[in-house]
């Protein structure tokens, strides 16, 4: 989670500091409130909400992200920080594909979220195609559309594996009691 609030807070800080319109990158702020919800619930399932490190990296993050909001710190570091959000949105994914094989279990994972994720993906690549062209762009949102649709495979395999997996275990105890 970390990771991908890092790679979108660096996309939707590049477009803004560039003064780009807000309609071209709105899913990325829309996005960022979404992950800061579920990085709450996270802690606070996890009880790590009063853990000392995470007022102090959310002080930490929040001052950087006002810093480049106001022109504070130079936006060339963002410049050099963009290009390095696709690998990093990339890793982010594949370590929910990795967690959800090692536990066998996919009952955390939002089914919606990656679906908007997917078809989010796939009409940025379809308006970048008719747009501009730009390989680099196409590619980006082709990768990210590969591994979405690859964290969604995954969720819905161990999600129909766990309900068959309890549906079973019910009938076999209903015959048992027969």
């Amino acid at each position: 989670m970390a990771l991908e609030i890092a790679g979108f807070t660096v996309v939707t800080l590049y477009n803004f500091t560039n003064k780009y319109s807000l309609m071209t990158y709105m899913e990325y702020p829309i996005i960022l409130m979404q992950m800061y919800i579920l990085l709450y619930y996270v802690l606070k399932y996890k009880y790590l909400l009063g853990s000392c490190a995470v007022p102090i990296s959310a002080l930490v993050y929040f001052l950087t992200v006002l810093g480049f909001a106001v022109d504070f710190l130079p936006k060339d570091i963002l410049y050099y920080l963009v290009p390095l959000c696709t690998p990093l949105s990339g890793f982010a994914k594949i370590s929910y594909i990795y967690g959800m094989i090692k536990t066998g279990n996919a009952d955390d994972i939002s089914l919606i979220t990656w679906i908007i994720s997917l078809s989010t993906n796939l009409s940025r690549l379809f308006t970048v195609y008719i747009d501009s062209g730009d390989m680099k762009l196409m590619c980006n949102f082709l990768i990210s559309a590969c591994l979405s649709g690859g964290v969604l495979a995954t969720a819905v395999f161990y999600q129909k594996r766990c309900s068959i997996k309890i549906h079973c275990t019910k009938e076999l105890k209903f015959k048992k009691y027969k």
